[in-house]
């Protein structure tokens, strides 16, 4: 009798042992609830009910913060390695910087002819007549220049004598003071006469008359 006695206290122990263990672990699983995490306006309640689709265990957090702290402390042993600056190739380097010296303007107009500016500088002439270019038998490419900013209507007059007579329409001159026209039907193996011109202040400058042969 005595021996049963001791069985079943021992059995009645272990018994007891185990299920304070059980209500003790599952105790400890069902603790692990869902804390209030702020996600900018948005919030999870701790009883588990989901205010937002953003939910984080206290596992989660502590994770995250452990993550956090290692990396924070991982900062503190970062070193800045300043040999460099007693390294014989960085002490050698040298300034290569190079003055530049002042120098007299060139041209103000690099694509007029020699000898011609624009704008007008004194002693030029506001208007030049340029050589003819692209002759053939029956047609040329008259070129004039303009020195003068306020030049706005530009047109050529030629002929076979140095009268000339023959005026051609307007022509449109470029930002640098050029222009030119493409003159068809002219006399083969004749001389023919022309000079550029244009208006200026309400007034009419031409340039010297030059003079060509056609083909």
């Amino acid at each position: 009798m005595k021996k049963t006695y001791h069985k079943f206290l021992i059995v009645s122990t272990v018994a007891i042992m185990l299920g304070g263990a059980y209500l003790y672990f599952s105790h400890d699983l069902s603790s692990t609830e869902i804390l209030p995490v702020a996600y900018g306006s948005s919030l999870v309640s701790s009883t588990g009910v989901e205010q937002t689709d953003n939910i984080v265990t206290q596992s989660d957090k502590i994770s995250s913060d452990v993550a956090f702290l290692t990396t924070l402390a991982s900062l503190k042993r970062i070193k800045i390695d300043t040999s460099i600056f007693q390294n014989k190739s960085f002490t050698s380097l040298k300034d290569n910087t190079v003055k530049i010296e002042k120098v007299s303007a060139g041209r103000i107009n690099p694509f007029a002819p020699m000898g011609v500016s624009f704008p007008v500088n004194a002693g030029l002439p506001k208007v030049v007549t340029d050589q003819p270019t692209q002759i053939t038998d029956k047609t040329v490419v008259f070129n004039g220049t303009i020195n003068e900013s306020g030049a706005r209507d530009t047109y050529f007059e030629y002929g076979t004598t140095l009268e000339l007579g023959t005026v051609t329409p307007m022509v449109k001159q470029s930002l640098v003071g050029t222009f030119i026209k493409n003159v068809l039907g002219l006399t083969p193996k004749t001389n023919y006469f022309y000079k550029a011109c244009a208006k200026i202040n309400g007034s009419s400058l031409c340039g010297d008359v030059v003079s060509f042969t056609t083909n």
